[in-house]
């Protein structure tokens, strides 16, 4: 019985297998849907019946993607994105669609083909990085936070190229054809104009008073996401407004991103959003053609390698130019090995419009699997590869890491050192200062280190194993070191560093560190660690003596306030 249940059901099944094999290589699931897509596409080992309902449901998860994009998007993170990251976003996004272009032209691809394909290559993918970057609890590092602007960068250009490429389609498929391509445009950007302004003042006026009217009801807060979000990109892709679907569910995203339930609607949205684009994953994948794979394998390579290798280098000049170090230019720069989720949305849209064909789908679909893959693994052994390259990676030093160095930071002697002053260290920062103890702050988070400096208090962000920021805070020379960082790995390193930098010394610093189970606390000790924190313990010590006083209710009362009262204090 060939029905939608019934091939539903086998296409999820097949990819729930596919998703588990590839998972033990340590891969993003889209590599396993686009695989899956090849086992029931080209492949034949299975043979869809309902290929037009396939579609309808990719069409659909494309829009819930554009929806949350649009959901997460709001606009006055424009403001923070920082000019560092709005400059290399830019510029990678240019340099690489250049460079591209003429690889494209020179393997013989057409124009037409070369000006999707090029622009496609420059694109990241967000919830790949994102997510592998959580991973390794480098998200609030400095390279993170660069990163994830970048990509906010680039999201922004993806979203404006298929605006365009929405207005230029009027042109083939709308009650404009017959307008020259100039008024086209312009009578799109009218339409565009009103469209914005009608949306900003829903978002303004309108969606508050409704969401703070059904923010209590979940089911209907979920129906009114997907019904407002499906809804505007159906009516802005009629033929009198002439836009695609996926600009309509990036508007809808857009207009609820101000609310004060935004997060509740992406976290009740991303369940549905993900069914769907595995549905769009599976379908792009069985539509790719085995007859063409002869005729694209080179130009996939190579283009492939121009990503994993290219993408980085360009990224890695252009923070250097602007005065990062080699190895934040590194880190950051191995994050763009990669093609994105916008990359299949921009050559899915050229091949509705005509202007592409099966081959440059193909061509794409190659090139986002090897780089997916590559990437994934690049991202994640980034230390590894750092220390094996850092000689070579020097070259790209172009302004001794001025960008990464901080006024307030000088050498000193018999101090002390924190690594990581949020949360434990926050409180540290305070018993420190009202003790007037020689102190310096190390942090990957910039805005925690901005924080500090602006309070005159010694600040550096980055790394404090790498060699820079040793020397800016006299490591061998320091008292003690507190490490408030909970990732283990993180500690072992830093011990070795220690024992490396105060090698053949008399003595070297103390070290108190954090732990998050007790074989961590014994391997610590076995280190060398002075004393090793641990907050399981400390805190069931601490609850067991309220516990043990009669009166504990009054005594729970007391201590709340306490609490609160040395929070605010901290905080002000």
């Amino acid at each position: 019985m060939n029905n939608l249940f019934l091939e539903l059901t086998t296409v999820l099944i097949l990819a729930g297998l596919v998703s588990f094999l590839v998972s033990l290589l340590k891969q993003p699931s889209v590599v396993a849907y686009i695989i899956t897509g090849l086992i029931v596409g080209p492949l034949g080992f299975y043979q869809l019946h309902q290929s037009d309902a396939f579609s309808s449901l990719a069409q659909v998860g494309i829009t819930l993607l554009l929806f949350m994009v649009g959901l997460q998007l709001d606009i006055s993170q424009l403001k923070r994105i920082g000019k560092t990251a709005l400059l290399v976003g830019v510029g990678q996004v240019v340099f690489t669609t250049l460079a591209g272009y003429g690889i494209l032209k020179a393997l013989g691809f057409s124009s037409i083909s070369s000006l999707y394909i090029a622009p496609a290559l420059t694109f990241s993918s967000t919830i790949i990085v994102v997510k592998l970057l959580s991973e390794k609890k480098d998200l609030q590092s400095l390279y993170g936070k660069l990163v994830v602007g970048i990509f906010l960068t680039q999201d922004f250009i993806a979203i404006l190229m298929l605006v365009v490429l929405s207005s230029l389609g009027q042109n083939q498929s709308t009650i404009y054809s017959s307008l020259p391509i100039w008024q086209t445009i312009m009578m799109a950007c009218v339409r565009g104009l009103i469209l914005i302004l009608t949306i900003w003042w829903l978002s303004a006026k309108v969606f508050p008073k409704i969401m703070q009217y059904i923010g209590n009801n979940d089911e209907l807060m979920l129906v009114f996401s997907l019904a407002w979000a499906l809804g505007l990109a159906a009516f802005v892709s009629m033929p009198i407004m002439g836009f695609s679907l996926e600009i309509g569910g990036f508007l809808a995203g857009l207009s609820l991103a101000r609310s004060g339930v935004h997060y509740e609607i992406s976290g009740k949205i991303r369940p549905i959003r993900d069914f769907f684009i595995i549905i769009f994953f599976i379908v792009m994948g069985s539509g790719l053609m085995l007859s063409s794979l002869g005729s694209i394998t080179v130009p996939a390579i190579i283009l492939s390698l121009f990503v994993l290798v290219g993408n980085p280098i360009i990224v890695m000049v252009l923070l250097g130019l602007l005065g990062y170090k080699p190895r934040t230019g590194f880190f950051a720069g191995v994050t763009v090995g990669q093609i994105s989720e916008f990359s299949f949305i921009l050559i899915t849209t050229g091949l509705g419009l005509g202007y592409l064909g099966q081959k440059d789908l193909a061509l794409i679909t190659l090139i986002g699997m090897i780089t997916i893959a590559l990437s994934s693994y690049s991202i994640m052994y980034a230390n590894s590869f750092y220390e094996f390259l850092k000689p070579v990676l020097k070259i790209f030093d172009f302004r001794g890491g001025i960008a990464e160095k901080h006024a307030n930071v000088v050498p000193l002697k018999n101090h002390i050192i924190l690594v990581g002053a949020d949360r434990l260290g926050h409180h540290l920062i305070h018993t420190l200062e009202k003790q007037k103890i020689a102190f310096v702050v190390v942090d990957f988070n910039p805005e925690i280190v901005e924080k500090y400096a602006n309070r005159g208090i010694k600040a550096i962000c980055g790394d404090i194993t790498d060699s820079f920021v040793q020397e800016q805070i006299n490591l061998p020379m320091a008292k003690l070191v507190i490490s408030t960082v909970p990732d283990f790995n993180d500690n072992m390193e830093l011990i070795y560093t220690v024992k490396r930098l105060t090698h053949g010394k008399r003595s070297r610093p103390k070290m108190i560190f954090i732990a998050q189970s007790e074989a961590e606390i014994k391997t610590l000790y076995e280190e060398g660690v002075d004393y090793v924190i641990s907050p399981h313990f400390m805190g069931g010590q601490h609850l067991a003596k309220i516990l043990g006083v009669k009166e504990f209710s009054a005594g729970l009362k007391k201590l709340r306030e306490q609490h609160l009262d040395i929070l605010f204090n901290h905080e002000h």
